[in-house]
């Protein structure tokens, strides 16, 4: 306490009344604020307090050291992303809003928009292969990544063969790096949910760890899935994850579940290519 104490620019005098004479901020130039205050071991005393201007320096060095570090792991975590240069390409100025996209267009823009405010809650797509749902995805997580927050895109495929790698290796300390990254990234993007049927006792547990992580840790996941209207109402598939359904249950009340109805753009364009005609006019048929 001695130690700083002795830094501290403290005046001499004992008596509230005689106040010392200022002393200039390096920075600025202008009189540092002088304050009379009871200080531990010594008494009342006047002190030269920091100037405004070289807390705001403080803070701002606070600030910089701590975006340093967030990037640091922003790059680290992004590593594991599938196919990530793929990914980037994916933005709002190429994506084509189709018939039926509407709703699920509307909900990622809002969870960008509201990143902070929403917390946990995420986005679930749904609908058949190829309607853009991943696009819709990798879109919203390239416009968070702008922004400074640390984003994952997996796809259920990948993460799993991921976990798998290090439970055949042994590779504990592995392990825990991937799972560590899935939870502390600010957005997980699991594409393809449910894309794996058969699922053992430990792929179904590390799902959960991830799934269940996220939640109590207040941070989204958004999910796409081929699921259709008829197989998400009834939750056919929820068992495929665990006997009693706590992940499904988890995925669904965690998450704006949006129906995307536009058409399999994939097989639109097969069609187009093969009969001469322009998408446009088989979106209207």
């Amino acid at each position: 306490m001695r130690k700083a104490i002795n830094h501290l620019p403290i005046s001499n005098s004992s008596n509230k009344d005689e106040k010392p004479e200022p002393i200039p901020c390096n920075i600025c130039g202008e009189d540092r604020p002088q304050l009379f205050i009871d200080i531990p071991l010594i008494g009342e005393r006047w002190v030269s307090a920091a100037c405004q201007c070289h807390v705001e320096e403080q803070e701002q060095w606070k600030q910089d050291q701590q975006q340093l570090e967030k990037n640091r792991k922003i790059k680290k975590i992004l590593r594991l992303s599938s196919s990530m240069e793929e990914l980037q390409s994916y933005t709002w100025d190429n994506i084509k809003v189709r018939p039926g996209m509407e709703s699920a267009y509307k909900e990622v823009k809002e969870a960008v928009a509201n990143f902070k405010e929403r917390g946990k809650i995420g986005v679930l797509l749904f609908g058949q292969s190829g309607n853009g749902k991943s696009h819709l995805t990798a879109a919203g997580a390239n416009d968070l990544l702008k922004q400074g927050y640390s984003v994952i895109f997996l796809t259920e495929k990948d993460l799993l063969s991921r976990f798998r790698e290090t439970d055949h290796y042994d590779n504990e300390e592995r392990f825990f790096e991937i799972m560590n990254a899935c939870l502390e990234a600010d957005l997980l993007v699991w594409d393809d949910l449910l894309s794996s049927q058969k699922l053992d006792k430990k792929e179904k547990d590390w799902i959960f760890q991830v799934i269940n992580g996220r939640e109590r840790a207040n941070k989204p996941i958004w999910f796409t899935s081929n699921l259709t209207a008829s197989e998400f109402k009834s939750s056919k598939y929820a068992k495929v994850l665990d006997d009693k359904e706590r992940t499904w249950w988890r995925i669904i009340g965690n998450n704006n579940c949006v129906y995307n109805r536009a058409s399999n753009y994939r097989q639109l364009l097969a069609i187009s290519r093969i009969e001469g005609i322009p998408i446009e006019k088989l979106e209207d048929v």
